[in-house]
């Protein structure tokens, strides 16, 4: 797949992750926002969409290697054409991101790459499960399951921060701040994904011997 179609696929998954993260947020109950934002991953799935979280642990070694770089691009652009019109529209969406925008700011860096890591790690079982799993029940069950764990856990979601950080921003310089912090966050999906990947590999060879 061209670098051109990698990034067309990606724009819409930061779409559905925009719509999932604005769902979330609207909801004064957790649990329930924390399943409308099974909404986004739901959708990415369904449709074959690309996530950067969700390719991110095939990086390596594989014979098509995604390139996360174009999908990381791709997902930037479609949380922003999600949540620029959305803050505009409505001003309850900054005003509910940013207590969450300033909880995660309030972190220093090893608490949040160490967040990032382990919700690289839920990200991967999700989608390996919704890959492998023959049962469509199973494939979706782990997408009701892994989106609210890892939002009640407190784990740092790439993607999903671009959107929180979209909506709360409120400076060049606090911009700045957010890109750092997400930046850190993607690398630390991108090493959970791909431990957790490698370990399921190494036990498949064991168990095949």
């Amino acid at each position: 797949m061209s670098n051109w179609n990698t990034f067309l696929k990606s724009v819409p998954a930061g779409v559905m992750i925009g719509l999932g993260v604005t769902a979330f947020i609207s909801s004064e109950n957790k649990v329930f926002g924390s399943i409308l934002f099974c909404l986004g991953l739901f959708g990415i799935c369904a449709f074959g969409f690309n996530l950067f979280t969700g390719k991110i642990g095939y990086v390596i070694p594989t014979k098509n290697n995604p390139n996360c770089l174009m999908i990381w691009l791709g997902n930037l652009v479609g949380c922003l054409i999600t949540t620029v019109p959305l803050r505009f529209a409505s001003p309850k969406y900054t005003e509910a991101a940013k207590v969450i925008a300033e909880n995660k700011l309030s972190q220093n860096f090893l608490q949040t790459f160490i967040l990032g890591i382990f919700c690289g790690m839920i990200m991967y079982i999700v989608v390996e499960n919704y890959s492998t799993n023959s049962s469509p029940l199973g494939k979706y069950l782990g997408i009701f399951l892994g989106i609210p764990a890892f939002i009640f856990a407190g784990f740092e979601h790439s993607i999903a921060d671009i959107c929180y950080f979209s909506y709360a921003a409120s400076s060049l310089e606090q911009v700045a701040q957010m890109f750092v912090y997400i930046l850190i966050v993607s690398v630390a999906n991108g090493v959970g994904s791909v431990i957790f990947r490698a370990f399921t590999v190494m036990y498949k060879e064991k168990v095949k011997k």
